[in-house]
């Protein structure tokens, strides 16, 4: 049950990013820059997060740092690829198949930096 809930709550965070990276690329958007460097921000703040959450989890975790940022990158790709699917239609291409697979070695490696980083507590 515990285990259930870790995930139930990387889920949740991982929504509060995405929400909150429509919010800055809308806003960035706005501004006069073109969108080749909007869509390398998103891109860039994306990976941060999918770096940041595993990183967050296996610090916590009794399991290896390599298959908790393995399971959480993968179960999240999954969730886009369905969204990307059902609400945007947008087609699988080569440029896609890159993305996802640059977000699932930022959540290996953000897995496994944060097992074995060593946080001071007060």
């Amino acid at each position: 049950m515990n285990t259930l809930f870790s995930y139930l709550k990387a889920f949740g965070i991982f929504f509060i990013f995405i929400i909150l990276l429509a919010l800055i690329t809308s806003i960035i958007n706005l501004t006069n820059i073109n969108s080749i460097t909007v869509n390398k921000i998103s891109v860039i703040l994306t990976a941060i997060s999918f770096f940041v959450i595993p990183l967050l989890f296996a610090h916590k975790s009794n399991k290896r740092g390599i298959i908790l940022g393995l399971k959480l990158s993968l179960s999240f790709v999954l969730l886009l690829i369905l969204i990307n699917i059902i609400f945007f239609k947008s087609p699988f291409n080569i440029d896609r198949l890159i993305y996802y697979i640059i977000l699932i070695i930022s959540g290996i490696l953000g897995g496994s930096i944060g097992k074995n980083i060593k946080l001071k507590r007060k």
